[in-house]
């Protein structure tokens, strides 16, 4: 630690606001082409890939975000701001995902820095406490590029940001893992409970579908 050095954020990256996409083009039919917006962000920062948004109409490719990206969220609804400022790295997909101007694109503007480390700082607490207490707004929070930029930290040599990174980023892996799983389990059970309690399929003595294999009904 004590080798660690307080910096402030904006002397390591930029952040970079979004495009306006014209609402006319927003769809609920799937399209190539998926409109990111903060309910793409988990709780504690992370990319959540559902409840997206598609976008029909054309836009400037600059705003085509890759696979390694790391982006911010600059609005919150949330009484308490639950993901304002939190971070989250595009995935690996087959999908193209679109930076709309409620979010913002870390940009690195030194070579001492570790961008999965930077990921990583910017879903700690400490950091997203001091987002929340300067963002504007009441019913709206809304932060600002300037703000995140003006966040001061102890900032590790880079062989230990690569290692930090590295050993968050294997234990974020395995809790996806897992939840997916549960996901999957869930699904199942509740697949199940479908076919026997309300298909009557459940097993008969022998094993078998108890309706199917004409079991007896309740008549009311």
């Amino acid at each position: 630690m004590s080798e660690w050095k307080k910096t402030r954020l904006g002397d390591l990256i930029d952040v970079k606001h979004g495009w306006a996409f014209k609402g006319e083009f927003f769809t609920e039919t799937p399209t190539k082409n998926i409109l990111l917006t903060p309910v793409n962000f988990h709780i504690g920062g992370g990319f959540k890939d559902d409840k997206f948004k598609y976008y029909d109409g054309d836009f400037p490719q600059e705003y085509i975000l890759k696979e390694g990206d790391v982006i911010i969220t600059m609005t919150d609804l949330s009484k308490m701001g639950d993901t304002l400022g939190y971070s989250a790295k595009i995935p690996k997909s087959n999908k193209i995902f679109l930076h709309n101007q409620r979010l913002g694109l870390v940009i690195p503007i030194s070579e001492n820095i570790n961008i999965d480390f930077i990921h990583w700082l910017l879903r700690t607490r400490q950091y997203q406490k001091t987002i929340v207490g300067s963002c504007s707004g009441s019913t709206v929070k809304h932060t600002s590029p300037s703000k995140i930029r003006d966040y001061v930290f102890l900032l590790p040599s880079s062989p230990e940001q690569k290692r930090i990174a590295d050993v968050l980023s294997c234990l974020d892996a395995k809790i996806e893992n897992l939840r997916r799983q549960n996901e999957t389990l869930e699904q199942i059970a509740q697949t199940l409970f479908k076919h026997w309690f309300i298909d009557f399929e459940f097993p008969n003595a022998d094993g078998k579908p108890y309706k199917s294999s004409d079991g007896a009904m309740l008549r009311g």
